[in-house]
């Protein structure tokens, strides 16, 4: 192979190349394209214990007349993103009574032996400090003494379905 066929060669080489690139470039279009991104943030709900009674003291006189209102109060500070409002959840774990009523919400809050969940809806998130009081409804035959705190408290977001 001689220099001037090796020359002749690269200059057909690179005559391609550009013609090529040429060729491929009128083809090629601004290549464009949209989508729409969204993003949702999700309800959440916390809460903190800020008080709650340890024990449940029921007196004899408690115990004959059927029921005990709770002196101490649980205090709680909620805390939601949620804009329809918040639910919490009373749970028994400790089969000392038939029924029970809360008070300090939006009203009275009428429950069963098993607890129950109260709903408190809201127009905009906002922090709740709650103070709630408690009567308890005694089972039958249940005797007077110190029994450890009978409820536990949940709390969730209320979602927009």
């Amino acid at each position: 192979m001689n220099k001037f066929s090796h020359n002749q060669t690269l200059f057909a080489a690179r005559f391609v190349l550009i013609v090529g690139g040429c060729f491929v470039s009128a083809l090629a279009k601004d290549a464009r394209t949209s989508f729409t991104v969204g993003a949702s943030v999700r309800a959440v709900a916390r809460f903190e214990l800020t008080q709650v009674p340890a024990t449940l003291e029921i007196s004899a006189r408690d115990a004959a007349q059927g029921f005990v209102d709770v002196p101490e109060t649980t205090q709680l500070s909620i805390d939601s993103n949620s804009t329809q409002g918040f639910a919490l959840e009373f749970l028994t774990v400790a089969p000392l009574f038939s029924a029970m009523s809360v008070k300090g919400l939006d009203g009275e809050a009428a429950l069963p032996a098993e607890g129950g969940v109260v709903v408190q809806r809201w127009q905009h998130a906002h922090p709740v400090n709650l103070s709630l009081r408690y009567r308890f409804m005694l089972t039958p035959g249940l005797s007077a003494g110190t029994y450890p705190w009978p409820v536990r408290i949940s709390v969730r977001p209320l979602e927009t379905i």
